[in-house]
C-alpha cells in the first residue's frame, strides 16, 4: 500500500517496469538464442527422430559472454553511473537481439554467434546494474517491500518470456517485439534517480520542497541520502522525483 501511495508511485511504477522489463529481456535472450541455434533454424536440417538438436559450441559461447558483462558493468557501474549504465545495457541488448532474430534464417553461424554473444552480455550488464540500483534508490522505511515487490514484477516478466518467444511465434516478430520491450525498459530506466556517489546509509525523503508561491505544498520529493555515521546533510540528487 505504501508503495502505491503519491509520495512513492512513480519511483514504484518505474521500477516495476525496468525489472519487468530486465527479466522478459534476459530470459527471453537465453532463449532466443536456444532456439535460432536450433540446428534446423542454422541449418535447416530435418532433426533426427523428432529430437531438436542444437549448436552447444555456439550456445556455450554465447552464454559465456556474461562473463564479460559483470566484468565491463564492474568498471562502468561507479564511473558512468547506474542508470546510463542501464539504459545503455538495455538499449544495445535489444539492439544485438533484434538483429539476430532478424538474421537467423539468411547469416553464417559465425556471425549469429557474434551476435548472440553481444545480446547476452549487454543483458546480463542492465540485469546487475538494475539489481544494485534498486535497494539504492528505495529508501530504508519501504526498502525490503519495495525490492520484494519489484523481484515479483520481474518474475512475471520471467514467466511471460517463454510465451513471447514460443516456438509459434515467427522469430522475426520476437526480434522486433523484444526491440520495443527493451527500449520502453532503457526509457523507464533513464527516469530513475541516479544514486552514483551517495552515502546509502539511511535514506529518506524530503517533502518540504517550497512551491512557486513560497509554500511548501509536499507534491514534491526530492532524494537525500544521509549516512548512519554523520551529520545528515542537506543535499539531494540531481533528479527529482515529481
Amino acid at each position: 500500500r505504501d508503495l502505491l501511495s503519491r509520495k512513492w508511485r512513480k519511483v514504484t511504477l518505474l521500477l516495476w517496469l525496468t525489472w519487468m522489463g530486465y527479466a522478459i529481456g534476459y530470459y527471453g535472450s537465453v532463449l532466443a538464442v536456444t532456439r535460432i541455434f536450433d540446428a534446423d533454424a542454422v541449418e535447416g536440417a530435418d532433426a533426427q527422430d523428432g529430437t531438436p538438436t542444437f549448436d552447444y559450441k555456439a550456445i556455450f559461447i554465447s552464454a559465456s559472454a556474461e562473463i564479460l558483462g559483470v566484468f565491463v558493468v564492474i568498471q562502468t557501474v561507479d564511473s558512468v553511473g547506474r542508470i546510463p549504465t542501464q539504459a545503455m545495457s538495455y538499449i544495445f541488448g535489444g539492439i544485438f537481439l533484434f538483429s539476430l532474430a532478424m538474421s537467423a534464417e539468411t547469416a553464417n553461424n559465425n556471425l549469429l554467434t557474434v551476435l548472440a554473444f553481444c545480446a547476452r552480455a549487454f543483458e546480463m550488464m542492465g540485469s546487475c546494474v538494475t539489481w544494485v540500483s534498486t535497494a539504492e534508490i528505495l529508501p530504508t522505511e519501504i526498502r525490503s517491500t519495495g525490492h520484494s515487490a519489484a523481484n515479483a514484477m520481474g518474475r512475471t516478466g520471467a514467466f511471460m518470456s517463454p510465451y513471447l518467444v514460443g516456438t509459434n511465434i515467427p522469430i522475426k516478430f520476437v526480434g522486433a517485439a523484444m526491440l520495443v520491450i527493451h527500449l520502453i525498459t532503457a526509457c523507464c530506466a533513464w527516469h530513475l534517480p541516479e544514486s552514483k556517489g551517495k552515502d546509502l546509509g539511511n535514506v529518506t525523503y524530503d517533502d518540504d520542497v517550497v512551491d512557486s508561491g513560497g509554500e511548501k505544498d509536499g507534491s514534491e520529493t526530492t532524494f537525500r541520502y544521509d549516512s548512519d555515521d554523520a551529520v545528515a546533510r542537506p543535499t539531494s540528487s540531481d533528479r527529482r522525483i515529481v
